[in-house]
């Protein structure tokens, strides 16, 4: 019966799990801090010979951890994973070109948010939720359906849940703010206008050394992922909009004082981590293992974790899809299907990589992603991330194929805020000249 079948399936995972000693914490499902291990180009990891029931993945992310929850996978279903790296960035050209020249196609591919627009607006995948697929995305956490479907309304496949809320050192908190308990600095800075003022005082009373974050950076990734405007409508530049609002309270942040000139994710302000001039960083639920632990190496008991002022917003993410020209579409929808849709591949998913799951099922299991953290002074930063983090996410902007290209103008103007030293540039200059810019590379886009 399938019950049986999910209970035998289960113990066979119970199995392969006990027999792995290396368990990894929470990373998730971004290729930010991943990338290294694609650096390859397009090197394969151990050819299988049962062409049949095996699947290809390219990926940045061949990592041992992805190779234990792959080979739980195998254990469970029989069916052998071929992984092969690929860099996010070079995603698309490589789709586009194997495709053109008649080359083998994966049978599953990465789409990282960044290009996932471009990604997305290529017609090459299959939607997952028709026969013979019917991938069930009623199971699927709600807020990461848009983000998963590309314009026309094709299901292209699902993620990790890739969220974020705020990171705080607990001294900083406690001296310059009064407490170091996250639901008083979250009543405290319940709205960007709170968190300005507080800076304002964190300001004077530091005489200008100490900030409230790190960069603008920082701000703006915040704001960013709490905005759900469109950039662009249809084919008209909607900047003024969606980008204006951030770019006038990251202005306004600059004025203040309350922001410190690091360059956004430079190795200043990697070392920053460690340092007692920022408060508080933007922390998605793999910055915990890849940004705050690798630059704070003696940060135990020196962390907090909150919900930031407007609340938290997803970053990052990586969609699964299936490519129309795959050689084994049904088993790479089976791979999909128990990776993301089962309890017994969240289980792979958090015990070998450390990543949440789309499955929405095991949220109600309040304990099925917890784990007291001596960085954090012993909080349980998993459980809120599941528990506070994921059900608060009020929206999110869905992917647009212009992506790449406004984002490489919104950080040319991220700089140019930075670099004014009293704050005197516009929204309207910034707005203006990221509109010029994205007419030049997209000259079918309107004002």
């Amino acid at each position: 019966t399938i019950k049986e079948d999910k209970e035998m399936k289960k113990k066979m995972i119970t199995i392969f799990m006990a027999s792995m000693l290396a368990v990894t914490s929470l990373a998730g499902c971004t290729s930010s801090e991943n990338e290294k291990s694609g650096e390859s180009g397009a090197k394969e990891e151990s050819k299988s010979e049962e062409g049949d029931r095996e699947i290809t993945i390219w990926c940045w992310d061949t990592s041992d951890n992805g190779k234990k929850m792959n080979a739980g996978f195998t254990e469970a279903t029989g069916i052998k994973v071929n992984m092969v790296a690929v860099e996010s960035k070079d995603m698309t050209q490589k789709l586009q070109t194997t495709l053109a020249s008649g080359g083998e196609m994966p049978d599953v591919a990465w789409l990282e948010a960044t290009y996932r627009g471009k990604l997305l607006s290529l017609d090459i995948w299959e939607d997952i939720t028709k026969d013979p697929y019917n991938f069930d995305t009623s199971q699927v956490l709600d807020y990461l359906i848009p983000l998963e479907t590309s314009e026309s309304g094709q299901y292209v496949g699902p993620e990790c849940p890739s969220v974020a809320g705020m990171a705080y050192k607990r001294e900083l908190a406690k001296e310059y703010l009064g407490t170091d308990d996250p639901q008083e600095l979250e009543a405290m800075l319940s709205d960007w206008d709170s968190f300005i003022e507080k800076g304002k005082e964190v300001n004077e009373k530091s005489g200008g050394q100490v900030f409230m974050l790190s960069s603008i950076g920082a701000a703006g990734q915040m704001l960013m992922g709490q905005s759900t405007e469109p950039f662009v409508d249809g084919d008209k530049i909607n900047l003024e909009a969606s980008m204006k609002p951030i770019f006038e309270k990251l202005i306004e942040m600059k004025k203040a004082g309350i922001v410190d000139v690091l360059d956004f994710s430079s190795a200043e302000e990697g070392a920053s981590y460690a340092g007692e001039n920022d408060i508080f960083y933007p922390c998605a639920n793999w910055s915990v293992e890849f940004t705050i632990k690798p630059n704070d190496k003696d940060g135990q008991g020196r962390w907090g974790f909150m919900l930031p002022p407007g609340g938290p917003f997803p970053w990052g993410g990586t969609v699964m899809g299936v490519p129309k020209a795959g050689k084994n579409k049904e088993a790479a929808a089976e791979y999909v299907k128990f990776m993301f849709g089962s309890e017994e591949g969240a289980i792979l998913q958090r015990d070998c990589k450390g990543n949440f799951s789309p499955y929405k099922p095991v949220y109600e299991q309040t304990d099925f992603y917890s784990r007291e953290d001596e960085y954090f002074a012993g909080q349980d930063v998993l459980q809120a991330i599941a528990q506070e983090v994921l059900p608060n996410i009020k929206g999110v902007r869905e992917p647009s194929k212009y992506d790449q290209d406004i984002n490489d103008a919104y950080n040319l103007a991220l700089k140019t805020i930075n670099a004014s030293v009293d704050g005197s540039i516009t929204a309207d200059e910034l707005i203006t000249s990221m509109t010029d810019e994205l007419l030049i590379k997209q000259p079918d886009l309107e004002k």
